[in-house]
C-alpha cells in the first residue's frame, strides 16, 4: 500500500508526522492513553489502496504484448544475392542466372504429399562440390522434414528435386513448410554454402477443382502444374501446346533463361 505524509491535531497544537512515525510513536504509549490519544486525533494523511496504487502507476511491460506470427512466409528468394554481388562468388561468371522456378510471393501450392521443386542451374557437376537441399515446417523452422546431400546432373539445365515418397516425409495437408537449395562450388571451403535459393509450399487438399487447374497448366497450383508440364515435355519435347504452356508458365517468374533449357534431369543424392 502507498502512503502519503500529512498532519493530525491534538487539541489546538498540530503534529506533522509520517504513517510509520505514527505507528512507532503510540506502540511506545500504554494501551490506555493510546485508546484515548487516538480518539482525540484528526489525521489529514491518506493512502491509496492497492488496485488505485497499481492503477496510478502502470508499467511499460504490463501494457505489452508480442507481435503477432506472420500469416505467409516472407518473399521467396528465387536467385542469389541478398545483398553479395553473385559474380564474386565461387562457382562461374553465370551464377546470377541461377533461379528457383517459382514465383516470389507466397503462398505457393502443391496438393501433393511429395512435390517435386524445379531449378534452373546454369552450371555443370564439375562446377559444384556438392549440394543440400532441405525443407523445414514454418513458421519455427526447428527441425529439417527432409533433407539430403546430392551431385548435380553432368550437364547444365532444368534440375528436380522430388520428395521421397516415405510416411515420414510426406508433407501435411494446409501445413507450410520452408525449403532451402544450397550450393557449395568447387573453389569454396565446402563448409559454408556459396549459393543459396529460398522458398516456401504450402500442401492443400487435392479437390476436383484443383485436379482440372493442374491438368490445364493454371498457376494456382504451382508446384504441380509446372512439374507436370516439364514431365510431359521430356516424353513429348515437339507437343506445341505443352510448349506453350511452359513458356507462359515461365514468363510469369521472369525466368527467360529457363525456357530453352534443356532437362538435365534429378539431383543425384550421395551416399549417407
Amino acid at each position: 500500500m502507498l502512503c502519503f505524509h500529512g498532519r493530525f491535531s491534538l487539541g489546538n497544537s498540530l503534529f506533522t508526522l509520517s504513517p510509520q512515525e505514527f505507528r512507532m510513536t503510540f506502540r511506545k504509549l500504554p494501551v490506555a492513553i493510546a485508546g484515548v490519544l487516538a480518539s482525540s486525533l484528526t489525521l489529514s494523511y491518506w493512502c491509496l489502496p492497492p488496485i488505485a496504487q497499481a492503477q496510478a502507476l502502470p508499467t511499460v511491460e504490463g501494457n505489452q504484448r508480442p507481435p503477432a506470427p506472420p500469416r505467409t512466409p516472407p518473399v521467396n528468394t528465387t536467385r542469389p544475392g541478398g545483398g553479395l554481388n553473385p559474380q564474386d562468388l565461387a562457382c562461374n561468371p553465370l551464377n546470377e542466372d541461377l533461379q528457383a522456378l517459382i514465383p516470389i510471393d507466397n503462398p505457393v501450392l502443391t496438393a501433393t504429399a511429395y512435390p517435386t521443386f524445379l531449378f534452373y542451374v546454369p552450371f555443370s557437376a564439375e562446377e559444384v562440390q556438392f549440394g543440400e537441399f532441405s525443407l523445414l515446417p514454418w513458421p519455427g523452422e526447428e527441425s529439417h522434414h527432409y533433407q539430403t546431400r546430392f551431385r548435380l546432373p553432368t550437364s547444365p539445365g532444368i534440375v528436380s528435386v522430388t520428395i521421397p515418397e516415405l510416411p515420414t516425409h510426406a508433407l501435411a495437408e494446409d501445413q507450410t513448410y520452408r525449403w532451402y537449395f544450397q550450393l557449395y562450388c568447387q573453389a569454396g571451403d565446402g563448409i559454408h554454402p556459396d549459393l543459396t535459393l529460398r522458398g516456401a509450399v504450402q500442401r492443400v487438399a487435392l479437390t476436383s477443382d484443383r485436379s482440372q487447374q493442374i491438368q490445364s497448366a493454371s498457376p494456382a497450383i504451382w508446384y504441380d502444374a509446372l512439374a507436370r508440364v516439364a514431365q510431359r515435355l521430356q516424353t513429348a519435347p515437339d507437343d506445341s501446346q505443352l510448349q506453350t504452356q511452359w513458356q507462359t508458365l515461365l514468363q510469369l517468374i521472369d525466368a527467360e533463361d529457363a525456357q530453352t533449357a534443356s532437362f538435365a534431369g534429378p539431383v543425384r543424392p550421395l551416399a549417407e
